[in-house]
């Protein structure tokens, strides 16, 4: 891609295709009419569609995500006679280019009859969001083992807070698009999509769009990065096919970045009310916690997905016995929140990392000690947290070890106490974290309220050159999954990596994966299933292989350096050989058919659980309250690295997000629920001058519930780093501040107006100010 041969899908365009701007609210919550006289009468336009037009001829998309008890919001690809955010798209204008569709799209006429907007996440019933609501809130979930309340009433501290992760942008390179075209008798369609969900979204046009999903193919391009935002379907998918058919023309729609940050998901978005009680040595007695998950107007795909998550996730890599978690997810006028790299599982880990670490100051135990003091054993393990989560293997406390050793700890903590004696603002500070991964066993998601099966299944096809494909529903996004896919089945053919190609993002040729290309389930999940598929294939190779060496039983026949398979007497054939008499059919042996191909389909028997420690260095600066990371030591066990390579390329891209979500970025609203973010000019993401050096510390435990031993890792710095930044921030101001730390993004004119800084009053800093303050 970084030399030019990537195809992404705004690259690509067909004859005759029209072009489609979608119109959007730009009031948060109002009553509607339209009229669009003028942009009909535009030059070059083809249809202008509404919500009239859209909804007796489709139906709302269905949820993947449903909580326990749920109220019904549906979403439609069209607004009817009411908005609930800016960004709801309300009209589409079709034209014969971007430019006339822009041109047009302005003289479309809405008159807002504004309703008073609900912008904090709370129970309240006043104003409802929903009519037939009795209050907004959406879904309930509640986890509960042993008894939390004497847990927290025999504790010789209980620590309380309130730790919220703020709202954030997945912030892709690429933006979504939508292309469409139905076949001449208009039964069935074609679409490209930016996703990483193929089949998801196959299965949800089928249904707004009230056809057999064997009519619907989805077509995938390269993808400039996704983060879970592109997880799911979206209503723009069934609104350009909708087009499509209306003007009988093929549409495409490509997002600008503007709209993307309104009418993208949004990720975080979620405040967790934590107790944590503790013994006098630091062990955990108890924990009680309430989550608080803003959904924005409508639940959308995921449905209150992430707050589950984060509901569940509370207790970490920690012995806990006793723990009360409920789920609050809640309606606004804000963007729905989705999918976002980590999803539910850095809200989390801020919420317990922190209150730990708070707990460790006010019992005068150093923060290492007290985690290694609550850290699961390997002997522990597996071990089912009191959420239900079946944390699988790994070597907690040997990790966390090796991490203090490579950061010095103790050495590390007596210099920032130096520095902060002689005036600087200088804080040290850790976090460890489990991460959910190999995303998929279908009866445990069933039982989280996830509608989607979790199989994957994989084909490996060797052709009569003896070159092989590997077929996947998986969907690349730019994390090098179809290097880690050729390299499974290379090893488990036999073959060489160069003649191993594997195709992906065509729902006509891809198998079926239940739960997409997200939740990290690449490695472990897919993984597994093209390891035995390819497997399957070096057997039925061997058959072949010792029926032209005639020898009776297979087993017999070993293979060679070269790939080839040879007899005890020295006879060989190379693969070549192989391929072509599988392929040729001339002379087979008995019972058995032409060609080379072999399939598997691998539904997990429990989720893998990644574990990591990390420890940073932190440096504020008193003129303009930037804080500069200024070492930052990452410890790391997903099991099996099948590309280490790719597992460091991970870690990095991960920690820069993380430390993007703890320190610059956000999506706040306005009191009256108007977004304050609508261009990157006023979102601030890390640069690489805010990146430090990350020193990789790893281990290997395998996963017994994956078959290559694998775990993911694609999440793992969004998790960990935060937590990590918010204690070191804390180390560094003292106790004066310290709740200032438990909201992130923890921004530069916070900290100046919370530090006490001699020559520079506090005062807001403007978004190029905070720029040069970090980057250089």
């Amino acid at each position: 891609m970084a030399a030019g041969g990537g195809r992404y899908l705004a690259d690509e365009q067909a004859a005759g295709e029209l072009h489609l701007v979608v119109i959007r609210a730009t009031e948060p919550h109002a009553r509607i009419s339209i009229d669009t006289s003028r942009a009909c009468a535009a030059p070059g336009v083809h249809a202008v569609i509404v919500g009239s037009d859209v909804r007796p001829a489709t139906d709302p998309m269905a949820m993947i995500w449903t909580a326990q008890t749920q109220a019904e919001a549906p979403t439609w690809c069209l607004a009817g006679d009411r908005v609930r955010y800016v960004g709801e798209p309300i009209a589409a204008v079709i034209a014969d280019d971007a430019y006339l569709a822009e041109d047009a799209a302005e003289l479309v006429q809405v008159t807002y009859d504004r309703l008073p907007a609900v912008v904090e996440a709370t129970t309240d019933s006043e104003p409802l969001l929903y009519d037939d609501w009795p209050d907004n809130v959406f879904g309930r979930t509640r986890f509960e083992a042993g008894d939390p309340v004497a847990a927290l009433a025999d504790a010789a501290l209980v620590v309380a807070g309130r730790y919220t992760s703020s709202r954030v942008a997945g912030l892709s390179l690429e933006t979504r698009g939508v292309r469409a075209a139905w076949d001449i008798t208009g039964d069935s369609v074609t679409v490209w999509t930016s996703t990483q969900a193929l089949h998801q979204v196959r299965a949800s046009l089928a249904s707004t769009l009230r056809m057999p999903q064997s009519r619907v193919r989805v077509l995938c391009p390269d993808v400039g990065g996704a983060f879970g935002n592109k997880a799911c379907a979206y209503i723009e998918e069934t609104l350009v096919a909708f087009a499509a058919r209306a003007v009988r023309r093929p549409v495409r729609w490509i997002e600008s970045r503007s709209e993307a940050f309104t009418a993208t998901v949004h990720g975080r978005g979620t405040a967790v009310d934590l107790e944590l009680g503790l013994n006098a040595d630091g062990t955990i007695t108890g924990i009680r916690a309430t989550v608080v998950l803003d959904c924005g107007a409508t639940p959308y795909m995921a449905g209150a997905g992430s707050g589950i998550v984060t509901t569940a996730m509370l207790t970490g890599p920690y012995r806990v016995s006793h723990a009360l978690s409920e789920l609050v997810a809640v309606v606004t006028n804000k963007t729905p929140i989705g999918a976002y790299r980590g999803f539910g599982m850095p809200e989390a880990t801020l919420a317990i990392e922190r209150a730990l670490d708070e707990g460790a100051r006010r019992l005068g135990i150093d923060p290492i000690e007290i985690r290694r003091r609550n850290l699961l054993r390997p002997d522990e393990l597996p071990y089912w947290t009191p959420t239900m989560m079946c944390l699988d293997s790994g070597r907690y406390g040997e990790l966390l070890d090796l991490v203090v050793d490579r950061f010095g700890w103790a050495q590390t903590q007596r210099e920032a106490a130096e520095a902060r004696a002689a005036g600087r603002l200088v804080g040290v500070g850790t976090s460890c974290y489990v991460e959910a991964t190999n995303f998929g066993p279908s009866a445990a998601a069933a039982m989280m309220g996830i509608n989607n099966p979790g199989h994957d299944r994989a084909v490996v096809r060797m052709d009569a050159t003896g070159s092989v494909t590997v077929l996947t529903g998986q969907v690349p996004m730019g994390q090098g999954l179809e290097t880690a896919l050729a390299q499974v089945a290379a090893d488990g053919a036999g073959v060489a990596l160069e003649s191993v190609s594997v195709l992906f993002g065509d729902t006509q040729a891809s198998p079926y994966t239940g739960y997409a290309s997200g939740g990290c389930r690449g490695a472990g999940v897919a993984g597994s299933a093209v390891m035995m598929a390819a497997r399957g294939l070096r057997e039925q190779m061997r058959r072949f292989a010792a029926h032209l060496l005639e020898v009776s039983d297979p087993a017999a026949v070993h293979d060679t350096e070269s790939g080839g398979f040879a007899d005890e007497s020295g006879s060989h054939v190379t693969v070549g050989q192989v391929a072509d008499a599988a392929w040729r059919a001339t002379d087979l042996p008995p019972d058995t058919q032409p060609g080379l191909e072999s399939s598997y389909t691998y539904d997990p028997r429990n989720f893998a659980f990644t574990f990591g420690a990390v420890a940073v260095v932190v440096e504020i600066d008193r003129d303009t309250g930037t804080v500069s990371v200024q070492r930052l030591v990452f410890g790391h066990d997903c099991g099996i690295q099948l590309n280490p390579a790719l597992v460091a390329g991970q870690i990095h891209g991960s920690t820069a997000q993380g430390i993007g979500a703890a320190l610059y970025e956000q999506l706040p609203y306005t009191s009256d629920g108007q977004p304050m973010v609508q261009s990157l000019w006023d979102y601030l993401p890390p640069l690489p001058g805010n990146m430090p050096p990350i020193e990789l510390v790893h281990l290997e435990t395998p996963s017994p519930f994956s078959l290559n031993g694998a775990k993911g890792t694609g999440e793992s710095g969004c998790i960990a780093v935060p937590a990590a930044l918010a204690n070191a921030i804390r180390d560094a101001i003292g106790d004066e501040h310290a709740d200032i730390v438990d909201t992130i993004p923890i921004t530069a004119d916070r900290l100046l107006a919370a530090i006490d800084s001699p020559t520079l009053p506090a005062r807001q800093l403007q978004p190029s100010e905070v720029l040069r303050g970090n980057a250089f």
